[in-house]
């Protein structure tokens, strides 16, 4: 099942993070942290990647919505 983060009901939004090579939580845009200039789209159970070889800390930028995954 296709997941999408939720927003907060206050203006603070908590921030989804995940480390290379583990499993990514929510399927999204995800970057870097310190590199959003940087995208990457993983699926969700997908393992993180890693970044200019060598393990990062991602944060999720946009989640996907159901239509925006193709089989």
């Amino acid at each position: 099942m296709l997941r999408t983060p939720r927003q907060a009901t206050n203006t603070r939004v908590r921030s989804v993070t995940a480390t290379t090579g583990s499993h990514c939580p929510v399927s999204g845009e995800w970057a870097p942290v310190g590199a959003q200039d940087t995208v990457c789209r993983v699926l969700e159970g997908s393992m993180m990647p890693a970044f200019r070889n060598r393990a990062a800390e991602w944060e999720l930028i946009e989640g996907l919505q159901r239509r925006d995954v193709h089989s």
